[in-house]
């Protein structure tokens, strides 16, 4: 836990001195954290952190990083909400990503993790 506090607040640093290249990763992280953190009754909060955080990587062209932010959201989904429609829909999204990018083996790791979501085998 150090070391994620080191890095939000180098981040943070990093934007305070008007670094744009960070700010999908604060928000990322900002997203990580709320869902650590969670509340009852917040979920609305963290899936607009992850939607900014998705957002503002692919806005950026970090096609990478809006590939994890969707892949990162989907495990948030199906952890702890338990909205499988939506979380598969993050999980192909952030194949495709992936896909864009040339990652073919975290596409191929992907898929044997989410088989079962992307199958279409949950009953919710």
């Amino acid at each position: 836990m150090a070391q994620v506090k080191r890095i939000d607040k180098d981040l943070t640093n990093s934007l305070k001195n008007k670094n744009p290249n960070v700010l999908h990763y604060v928000s990322l992280l900002n997203a990580e954290k709320a869902a650590l953190n969670q509340k009852k009754n917040q979920d609305d909060d963290v899936r607009k952190l992850y939607n900014d955080a998705i957002s503002m990587s692919a806005r950026g062209g970090y096609v990478h990083d809006a590939a994890l932010a969707q892949e990162r959201f989907a495990d948030y989904l199906l952890c702890c909400v338990g909205d499988f429609h939506e979380a598969r829909y993050h999980i192909e999204g952030a194949i495709q990503r992936y896909t864009n990018w040339g990652a073919m083996g975290v596409v191929e790791h992907l898929h044997n993790k989410y088989q079962d979501v992307l199958a279409g085998s949950s009953t919710n």
